[in-house]
């Protein structure tokens, strides 16, 4: 099935595109991607879920693919790209599709914003799903200060949040070499390592390198030249705003709620080194109706490495949740 056609929508002086699949009136499911992604990262799941009668809708965050990018100063717009305007932007979907309640799916940091909306929007949200990212109560200091302190100035969180352009620059040099560097598949067996969320110092040795060939491709041609060319449009500014908002959001939301009551169904890739499957050990302390399945021979880009995995434990749960 080919990946929908975008449809405009209108929200907080920004246009955000959306892609909807399915039957008009099925139960409603909304997927919400990672960086650095867009909502094409779900091409081969709204297809699925499509057929089994769900109404499917995907969007470009703000800041990524045929959406708006705001930009101003130089902070590089990161005011633009905080939680809440996160979740505002959900739920303004939900609003032009005439949806009152929705389960809610992210991946990567689509996963960060389904867990905020689930408490934030509690009465809108009738199920959660995340991908790699799990549920963690509000942490006891900066999130920034925990990262520099475990990992040290270059760990990405740190270096987009304390060097602003400087990583959004050095990607857009070769948007073609940096989605060739990330997107690929996680050696069996592997292990987190120092320095493997360096990734500007990281994508940095390798333009130095000459950006060889590299083992591991998960897409093909034709998917790898949409990120390429949707990133050369939109920028790199926007998805590091999320990083660049860590600070803010963990100002913002101290006082929330940490339960989230909602059915949920944590999908943990077997080899996802960025967000090992241990890293959701004890959620059920702070999500009590929760569904974990671990997704074998899957690295951290799971709808593109095990898309009929995925398929399966989403629309097995939905039967049940």
């Amino acid at each position: 099935m080919d990946f929908p056609d975008p449809h405009y929508i209108s929200h907080d002086g920004l246009s955000l595109a959306t892609y909807a699949l399915g039957p008009q009136d099925g139960p409603p499911i909304l997927l919400v991607h990672g960086w650095p992604e867009l909502a094409y990262s779900w091409k081969n799941t709204m297809g699925p879920l499509a057929e089994a009668g769900y109404r499917v809708i995907a969007y470009d965050l703000r800041g990524f693919g045929q959406s708006s990018a705001p930009k101003d100063g130089p902070s590089n717009g990161a005011r633009h790209y905080g939680i809440a305007n996160q979740v505002s932007d959900l739920e303004a979907v939900m609003d032009a599709y005439g949806i009152d309640r929705a389960v809610i799916c992210g991946h990567d940091w689509g996963g960060i914003i389904v867990w905020h909306a689930a408490r934030m929007l509690e009465a809108r949200v009738s199920g959660v799903i995340s991908i790699c990212t799990p549920h963690v109560g509000q942490s006891p200091v900066d999130p920034i200060q925990i990262f520099k302190k475990r990992h040290g100035d270059e760990h990405y969180f740190a270096h987009f949040t304390e060097r602003p352009g400087v990583a959004d620059a050095l990607f857009a040099r070769d948007p073609d070499a940096f989605f060739r560097l990330m997107f690929r598949t996680t050696p069996k067996g592997s292990t987190p390592k120092p320095g493997q969320a360096s990734i500007p110092q990281k994508f940095k040795a390798f333009l130095d390198a000459g950006a060889p060939d590299l083992k591991g491709k998960i897409l093909t041609d034709a998917d790898h030249a949409v990120y390429v060319n949707a990133y050369a449009q939109s920028g790199f500014h926007g998805g590091i705003g999320l990083y660049r908002n860590s600070s803010a959001n963990w100002e913002l939301t101290r006082g929330l709620n940490q339960s989230v009551r909602q059915p949920c169904l944590m999908l943990c890739p077997e080899d996802d080194v960025f967000l090992p499957p241990n890293f959701s050990d004890g959620m059920e302390a702070l999500v009590p109706d929760l569904t974990r399945v671990i997704i074998p021979d899957c690295g951290h880009w799971a709808m593109w490495e095990q898309s009929g995995a995925i398929n399966r434990a989403i629309l097995a749960w939905l039967e049940t949740a």
